[in-house]
């Protein structure tokens, strides 16, 4: 295909190819030969020479979150004799999760000439500003003739992706509030005595660093331990709110910035409570449940879940349904925009089957409905508002360090988060 320089010269060559017989000048028609000739020969050129070819494309690694470092890495391979012309690439992707997906162009470079049957390795850097499921390729290449007055495009290599999972905060796990009712502690049968192996987990500061399970540690990437003792742990349940109806209400946050504030939330929270050691489960009001899991491999498949959420329809009455069938106790945090009063009663079993409960509402600073709020019935549930965008881990470890006497968290710096009655 021309390029607009090549039609130009064409458009141009035509004119005086007509003119010169007309003019009786034979130096216009042999110019107009001559620019019409290199036209035809620069479209020769790209229509002969061999597209480039992708021996590999790589993506590490292939599992980072919101704002980390991801490189694309591709080995191009020169099929021809010849030393190809200077290229450009250019790189389609797409972010996308449960509900949507975003197309863009994001990288526009020149390939410096390869030497014939030979490679070239390009690298450079995906971007990470949202979490979805990235993907990446095929690659579009644009040959160019040495004039400029011709072009040609090809479509090479395969599509690859990787997941951009959630921003996570380091923040510290919910606190084990004291005056507990429940048994939050499950042993294992199996260990008898301290010499018998338990199973595997995280390696934790002040672990023996010859009970390393390096085979493990090698295939999770990090350091895993061999338990050879009884180990009692807190079951968490983080119970995330997706109801789409909740997004509708005005607020200092935007729709999209909500959602992402309170999947970051719930992700942070699983995070640091899996490396405390507990058993950590995620529920959603969309019907997911991954179960209780305390090792790197169950905080990725949760990881895995958050990354393509959506909001969706769902019951909040559901969720809590579900979570009153199983075994209870340990603590369970609700991350919300809102409570909605169009299901009355809905928390009140969180009351009597979890020893310690925490809601945390992305919402306004001061709700205008009072159906925001989390109903008053619910007993010993500590409230957390956050009022801004970035506010969740300001928020989370002014909780955290409060005083364990308290179920209910004291007001910190620049929150007005009400101090509801249990």
């Amino acid at each position: 295909m021309l390029t607009p320089t090549g039609w130009l010269l064409l458009i141009s060559s035509t004119v005086l190819v007509a003119a010169g017989p007309v003019f009786g000048a034979s130096e216009l028609l042999a110019v107009g030969i001559a620019g019409a000739s290199v036209a035809i020969l620069s479209l020769a050129y790209v229509r002969v020479r061999q597209p480039l070819r992708i021996t590999a494309l790589s993506l590490k690694p292939q599992q980072v979150h919101v704002g980390d470092d991801c490189q694309a890495r591709i080995e191009l391979t020169n099929p021809s004799r010849l030393r190809s012309p200077v290229l450009r690439l250019a790189d389609n992707q797409s972010f996308s999760t449960e509900s949507s997906t975003d197309y863009f162009l994001s990288l526009d470079m020149l390939a410096a000439p390869i030497p014939g049957r030979d490679q070239l390795t390009v690298s450079y850097r995906l971007p990470t500003a949202k979490r979805g499921r990235l993907k990446t390729g095929p690659l579009d290449l644009t040959l160019t003739d040495p004039l400029g007055l011709s072009k040609r495009r090809f479509e090479i290599g395969d599509a690859a992706e990787a997941l951009v999972y959630p921003a996570v905060f380091p923040v510290s796990p919910p606190p084990r509030l004291p005056g507990n009712t429940f048994e939050a502690v499950r042993r294992s049968p199996m260990a008898q005595s301290g010499d018998e192996l338990y199973g595997l987990r995280p390696f934790q500061r002040g672990d023996d660093p010859r009970r390393i399970h390096w085979r493990s540690s090698a295939h999770h990437d990090e350091l895993i331990v061999r338990q050879f003792e009884e180990f009692s742990h807190t079951h968490t349940t983080v119970l995330l709110d997706t109801r789409d109806v909740l997004m509708d209400f005005q607020s200092a946050f935007g729709d999209d910035e909500r959602f992402e504030a309170m999947v970051s939330a719930a992700a942070s929270i699983c995070r640091a409570s899996q490396r405390r050691g507990d058993q950590v489960r995620l529920v959603t009001t969309a019907d997911f449940d991954s179960g209780y899991g305390s090792d790197s491999a169950h905080l990725h498949k949760i990881y895995r879940h958050l990354t393509l959420a959506s909001p969706d329809f769902g019951s909040l009455f559901g969720a809590v349904e579900w979570l009153s069938r199983g075994q209870g106790g340990g603590l369970v945090v609700l991350v919300a925009a809102a409570v909605d009063g169009t299901e009355p009663g809905s928390l009140t079993s969180l009351g009597s089957h979890f020893s310690s409960k925490t809601a945390v509402l992305f919402a306004d600073d001061e709700p205008a409905q009072p159906e925001q709020l989390p109903p008053g019935f619910i007993p010993g549930t500590a409230l957390l508002v956050i009022d801004e965008p970035m506010g969740f881990a300001a928020a989370w470890a002014a909780h955290t360090a409060s005083s364990e006497d308290s179920l209910i968290m004291p007001k910190p710096a620049g929150s007005t988060a009400p101090n509801p009655s249990p």
